[in-house]
């Protein structure tokens, strides 16, 4: 059986960046993509009055988020398992130095090299008993002061639940009905779990995105209601930040090194 990082470049290699990853995980109705712009708003904002250096983990396809986080660093790395990712950052960020490799696995780099780091959709891909060491690499690579940005996945989120259990329910009731599934390797821990980090960081949250592309198909029926669900989610984030980081499917963690 192929170990967990060896699955996970195989599903981006063959499918992930060839259209897999937009048929599994990005298809939201139309009222998301105004909810979204001010989700990138916010990762973008992580970034602000940050400049020198930047390290890419996992950068993938390259969103334009990341384009444009890019742009204002002097110099910008990116770090993949996937040669496929690799070869689209040849495309998109053609000046940024391509590491072939795990986040897990960067001794050849030189500690505190980088002024800040972004990671998303990354950590809860690794092996849950892996992603501490990738975390505590990051804070190696990157410089005193420097931050390290995050997206990652809440599994206690309500929203993440409700779809769980619909999701149980169409096996039990209708065995017979494909219920898609991603075979993408998935495990995220709970945000308790990032408390450790805090010797070396400041650590902080912001909500990022209220629900992911599956769980919209399964508990939103009609864009009418998509509408309502994301003009509701937008105004929690803006008045309480904090319960909608615990409520949310999608956070943003921000480390800031000491």
């Amino acid at each position: 059986m192929p170990n967990v990082e060896d699955s996970v470049r195989s599903f981006y290699d063959t499918k992930g960046w060839s259209g897999g990853e937009d048929a599994l995980f990005r298809q939201f109705r139309p009222a998301y993509r105004n909810y979204h712009v001010r989700t990138t708003e916010r990762t973008i904002g992580c970034f602000a009055g940050k400049h020198g250096s930047l390290l890419i983990v996992g950068g993938g396809d390259l969103p334009q988020s990341h384009v444009s986080i890019a742009t204002q660093f002097a110099q910008t790395a990116c770090v993949d398992i996937s040669r496929a990712a690799l070869d689209i950052s040849e495309e998109k960020l053609p000046k940024a130095r391509k590491i072939l490799g795990s986040i897990c696995e960067l001794h050849a780099e030189k500690s505190s090299q980088f002024d800040c780091i972004f990671a998303a959709h990354v950590i809860y891909h690794i092996d849950a008993q892996m992603q501490e060491k990738a975390v505590r690499e990051m804070i190696r690579l990157v410089k005193p002061g420097g931050r390290i940005v995050i997206l990652y996945s809440n599994p206690k989120s309500p929203i993440r639940f409700a779809a769980g259990a619909l999701h149980r329910l169409r096996k039990m009731f209708t065995p017979k009905r494909a219920v898609e599934e991603s075979g993408l390797y998935f495990s995220p821990h709970p945000l308790g779990w990032w408390q450790q980090f805090e010797s070396d960081c400041n650590v902080s949250m912001l909500p990022w995105d209220v629900i992911g592309s599956y769980e919209e198909r399964t508990l939103i029926w009609s864009d009418l209601m998509a509408s309502a669900f994301y003009q509701a989610a937008g105004l929690a984030e803006r008045t309480t930040p904090s319960l909608a980081v615990k409520l949310w499917q999608y956070p943003i963690v921000i480390l800031d090194k000491r």
